[in-house]
This record gives C-alpha cells, structure tokens and sequence, in this order.
C-alpha cells in the first residue's frame, strides 16, 4: 500500500505490502499520528492554492444549486444530487503494494482513460513501500496521485487536501468534497487512509494492526453523510485477508475522515 515516506524509518514491519504493525495509537488520534509521521507533507504549490480556491468557490454554488458554473478542469455545477455514485470498478491489486497504482487505474476508468496497474506505478514512483502520500519525486507538485490524476485526463483538476483529525469542520468539509467532484463533476475521489489499532478501519480490514492504504471515493449518499468507496484489497491474492474485504463498501463519512487523518484525500 502506500508509504508514510520514502524514509527508512519504516520500521514498521512491512507485511504484506499493507504496512501494517501493531502500534498502540487510537482512533482519531491526530497528537499519536503526529508524533509517529514520516511523510514530508509538503507545501501546497502556487497553482494547488489557486485551484483549491477555485474549487471551493465553485462549490458553493454547484452544491446550492445558485448558478450554473463550468470552470476547466475542475468544476461543474447545478446542484449536487443528495446521492450519487459512478461506474463500479473495483480491480484487484496485482501485487501487495499495488494499492495506489490499483486506485488510480480506477479513479482514471470512472473517467474514461485506461492506464495500467504497471503503468500507473512506474508514474507514481511506486516501491515495494507503496505509494507517498507526498514526496514520491513527482512533478510537479510531489503529490504523486493528484499529479498523475492531472496528467491522464481534464475532467477535474485534482488537489491533495489533509486531513488532521475527524473534526466537525473537517467531516463537512470532506461532504461538500464528495457533493461537488461526485455529484456535480462526476468525478472520483482517491482517499489515502491510516488505520491505527484500536481505531476506525476500512471494511474487512484488521482491526488490530496499522495500515496505509489508497482506495477509490465512488459515492455517497444522504447529501455525502455516507461515502462509498471500492477497496483494491478484494481479489488481491497476495494478501492473506483479502478474502475478508468486500469489493464495494460504505461507511459513514465521519469514520472515513478519521481514517484518512494523518493523511488525507485527493479531491
């Protein structure tokens, strides 16, 4: 799955390609994930500030339904749907390390462009640590998902947006994301999640154990109150747990964005 870094501070046991150990943080546990992070989170570059910004004006709009707005790249408009959802895809990572490359084949298909697993890691800098959140020697922002997202198709312009912990602010803020690239764009999302012992995980996922992982935002309903989402880990059969994974899932939102907390999502 993906990494916290490139560093060789992951000591975590790297087991089955899903970086998993068995840490000792909680749920939401943003001051643990602090202290435990190896990724670099790099600044935001001058045009991921401006779009984000663009973004969010064009929210607004398209979620109230105030105005049609079609800006390139990026924003559609009329008023989001209080559900929706796009093409089912869920393709099964072909190795265990693969859950990057194996969400942004999907997030391209839903989008219309057909790039390889294979491919898309050799695009990402994927390793057998998986897939940065940032600072995997991309261009040109070193977000490697958002980046390679933007280079294959024009639908959506795609920025990385953190996520600290589950706040109310935070858990709105994420909704409105899933209304506006869902909704009105008819786009997917790409959530980086870690899941902490003792805290919120993915569907089939080990309660028990930490886990970095990629996958695909395809839905939501109840205006973005719950996210569905396809997990790669289904199929893969390099993964001992697979078969505990469904392919398709949904959880409600404020679980998602506590799971995506120390990371976060590529909207």
């Amino acid at each position: 799955m993906n990494s916290p870094s490139r560093s060789v501070v992951l000591a975590i046991a790297l087991v089955l390609g899903l970086l998993v150990s068995a840490g000792l943080a909680q749920a939401d546990d943003a001051a643990w994930k602090a202290a435990h992070d190896t990724d670099p989170h790099l600044p935001l570059t001058s045009q991921q500030l401006e779009m984000t910004a663009a973004k969010r004006t064009a929210e607004g709009q398209s979620i109230s339904g105030s105005g049609p707005i079609r800006m390139s790249l990026c924003c559609g408009g009329g008023g989001a749907p209080t559900s929706a959802s796009l093409v089912a895809n869920q393709t099964p990572q072909i190795t265990s390390y693969y859950c990057g490359p194996a969400a942004v084949h999907e997030a391209l298909d839903a989008l219309g462009v057909s790039l390889s697993q294979s491919a898309a890691a050799a695009a990402l800098h994927t390793t057998t640590l998986g897939t940065a959140w940032s600072g995997g020697g991309t261009s040109p922002s070193g977000y490697p998902v958002p980046d390679i997202l933007n280079r294959y198709q024009s639908r959506n312009y795609y920025v990385p947006q953190s996520v600290g912990s589950a706040t109310s602010g935070a858990i709105s803020l994420y909704e409105n994301d899933l209304e506006s690239d869902i909704g009105a764009i008819r786009a997917p999302l790409v959530g980086d999640a870690w899941e902490v012992p003792g805290g919120y995980h993915l569907n089939g996922h080990p309660p028990n154990q930490q886990i970095f992982h990629w996958f695909e935002i395809r839905g939501y309903f109840g205006s973005g109150g719950t996210t569905l989402y396809e997990d790669s880990v289904h199929g893969a059969t390099s993964i001992s747990w697979s078969g505990n994974v469904p392919a398709y899932s949904n959880l409600p939102s404020s679980q998602i964005v506590s799971i995506l907390g120390g990371r976060g999502y590529v909207w």
